[in-house]
């Protein structure tokens, strides 16, 4: 019998039969670039190139490849952070990734892209978050609130590295 990992966590939480908080925040980018330019940023690898403190420790696949199926962890707020890379379609223009910060929370960031002509890409950033105890409900709260402010860093940090590809 095949499980998803939401279907795992679904259980895993619905064992303590007990409703905890839960957000959906999100943004929308215009960045200067086709979406084969753009895309590969958002990947695991990629992304530190326009974000400088992204230092991600990969433990799967040993190649550094961006797929679906990647695992790797950071660490955020003293925690352990798990990703996993679910979903990595060049043709459909979406990336999606499961976070778990276990015994804080568990989160969903989904992005997809769409050509705006010939040289312009609209991202749409989507993180969904739900805690997993007492102690991440109040951090649900504030990435519900902080997390569309960050819309600015990433669509100058982003737009920076893609003139750099882009103007030779």
């Amino acid at each position: 019998m095949k499980y998803t990992l939401a279907a795992v966590l679904a259980c895993a939480v619905a064992c303590c039969a007990q409703s905890r908080e839960h957000a959906e925040a999100g943004f929308t980018l215009r960045l200067p670039a086709a979406p084969s330019v753009v895309f590969p940023l958002f990947g695991p690898i990629r992304e530190s190139e326009w974000s400088p403190h992204w230092n991600p420790t990969l433990l799967y696949p040993p190649q550094r490849i961006q797929k679906a199926g990647a695992i790797f962890t950071t660490r955020e707020h003293d925690r352990d952070v798990i990703w996993i890379l679910t979903i990595y379609d060049e043709a459909a223009l979406r990336i999606n990734y499961v976070i778990v910060s276990p015994r804080h929370n568990a989160a969903e960031l989904d992005i997809t892209l769409k050509a705006v002509g010939d040289k312009e890409t609209e991202a749409k950033v989507t993180h969904r978050l739900t805690s997993l105890t007492e102690d991440g409900d109040g951090y649900v709260k504030r990435v519900a609130t902080q997390f569309p402010l960050e819309r600015d860093h990433w669509q100058q940090a982003i737009t920076r590295r893609l003139r750099e590809l882009t103007e030779h």
